[in-house]
């Protein structure tokens, strides 16, 4: 292995590691973000150990690319300076450039989609007003037969004198003949 060979996987390592300090710090913004109750912010932690075990197995899939595999001394040291490298100095532009994104990517898109919704809804309400406006005066008859058709009955007797004497409210007594 040449020396150029071991100073360009030793960069790649560095800069490895200044991409897991950004994936690191969105895992943790991204689960920050949902309520309190959620699954997603029950479990962050586990999540964040997830992606951390997922970022290892990258290390080592790029290490394989590069060098075959063969790992030294200096590849975790190399992450760790990546990882304080993208505290101390690229944190800022990342954030930035998150805010960019945001911006100019993810808002405007959101506005049409929200504009979309809006416009579906709108037009769905309309032709509910117009159905509504069409059967509503059809639902009064309707109603005043249905009302009709299901109120309660009197209690008519038709064989007065096999009844037994029933008492009214006021006391006087009910006589069957």
């Amino acid at each position: 292995m040449t020396l150029s060979l071991q100073f360009s996987s030793l960069l790649l390592m560095v800069l490895s590691g200044v991409l897991i300090g950004a994936i690191i710090e969105m895992t943790r913004f991204l689960t920050g973000i949902f309520p309190r109750r959620s699954v997603v912010f029950k479990y962050g932690i586990g999540i964040e150990v997830i992606v951390w075990l997922l970022l290892g197995f990258g290390t080592f899939y790029l290490l394989y690319i590069v060098r075959d595999g063969i790992w030294r001394v200096y590849d975790p040291l190399a992450q760790m300076v990546g990882i304080i490298l993208y505290e101390q100095i690229f944190q800022p532009v990342f954030r930035l450039a998150g805010r960019i994104f945001v911006r100019l990517i993810v808002k405007p898109i959101w506005f049409i989609l929200y504009t979309l919704i809006m416009i579906i809804r709108k037009i769905l309400h309309f032709f509910v007003l117009i159905i509504g406006a069409i059967v509503h005066p059809l639902l009064f008859p309707i109603k005043k037969i249905w009302h009709l058709a299901l109120q309660k009955k009197q209690n008519i007797q038709y064989n007065i004198k096999h009844t037994k004497n029933l008492k009214k409210s006021d006391g006087r007594e009910r006589n069957g003949k």
